[in-house]
C-alpha cells in the first residue's frame, strides 16, 4: 500500500474522532452561546410563549446533536471494524469439537475446521466426522463431494476471507504447512490498513491440529491454488 492511501486513511478516521469530540462539545454548550442577536424582539414575546419556544429549541437541538453523535459514533465504529475484527469463540464448544492431535485423526483437518467454523456462526457442535472423516464432503460449506472451490489469485482470496469476517462468517482456508498441505478456521482480521492488499499476517485462524488460535503467517503460508470453503449455512 503507497503512502498517500495510508495517509488519506488515517486522515478520515481522525476527522471523524474530531467531529465526534465537536458534536459531544456542542452537546453541553447553553443556547445562549448560539445567540449573538434578535435579543430585542425577545424581549417583545411574552415569558410563557418564550420558555416555551425554548423548550422545544433546547430538544430540537438535543435531539439533532443526538443523531449527530449516533451517525458519529457510527462511523468512527465502522472504520475501526474494517481495521480489526476478531468474531467471538466460545472455547469450551471448540474442546467439545476436540482437534486431530487428541482424537488421532491426522487427515480431517478439514472436517474439524468446518466444526469449528460452525461454532463460530452459532454455536451449533457437530463430530469433525458429520463432515466426512479423511474425505471431506464439505457438508454445509460448499456442499457435494467437491475437494474444494477455488475463488482466483490469492488476493481475491484473502479479500473474500476478509468481506466474510467482516459480516460476521468465519472461512476454511487452504494453506501449507512444513509437513504439507492444510486447512484451517479463519475467523477474524487484524492491522488492516488496505483490503485490497492482504497478507496471512492480517488474519487469525484456529488449527484443528491442536485448536490454537494463531496469526496465520505464523504457522503457514497460502497453498497456492486460491482456495477456500465458505459456510452455505
Amino acid at each position: 500500500m503507497n503512502a498517500i492511501r495510508k495517509t488519506r486513511i488515517y486522515i478520515r478516521t481522525l476527522l471523524l474522532i474530531t467531529l465526534l469530540i465537536a458534536a459531544s462539545t456542542l452537546h453541553f454548550m447553553p443556547t445562549s452561546a448560539f445567540a449573538d442577536q434578535g435579543t430585542d424582539v425577545a424581549e417583545d414575546i411574552s415569558p410563557v410563549e418564550n420558555s416555551e419556544e425554548s423548550a422545544e429549541g433546547e430538544s430540537d437541538q438535543a435531539s439533532s446533536f443526538g443523531y449527530i453523535q449516533a451517525c458519529l459514533h457510527k462511523g468512527v465504529t465502522d472504520a475501526v471494524s474494517q481495521v480489526n475484527k476478531v468474531l467471538p469463540v466460545n472455547w469450551d464448544l471448540i474442546g467439545q469439537v476436540g482437534n486431530q492431535a487428541r482424537s488421532g485423526h491426522s487427515i480431517c483437518c478439514p472436517g474439524f475446521a468446518c466444526a469449528y467454523g460452525d461454532v463460530i456462526i452459532d454455536g451449533t457442535v457437530n463430530s469433525h466426522a458429520y463432515y466426512g472423516c479423511g474425505n471431506c464432503i464439505w457438508r454445509d460449506w460448499g456442499g457435494g463431494n467437491s475437494a474444494y472451490r477455488s475463488v482466483g489469485t490469492s488476493q481475491q482470496l484473502l479479500r473474500e476471507a476478509y468481506e466474510q469476517i467482516k459480516q460476521g462468517r468465519p472461512t476454511v482456508l487452504h494453506v501449507r504447512a512444513s509437513y504439507g498441505q492444510h486447512w484451517i478456521c479463519v475467523f477474524g482480521y487484524q492491522n488492516v490498513s488496505d483490503p485490497d492488499d492482504l497478507s496471512l499476517s492480517n488474519f487469525v485462524a484456529l488449527d484443528p491440529w491442536d485448536s490454537s488460535q494463531l496469526t496465520v503467517s505464523d504457522r503457514f503460508s497460502l497453498y497456492g491454488d486460491g482456495c477456500e470453503h465458505i459456510s452455505s449455512r
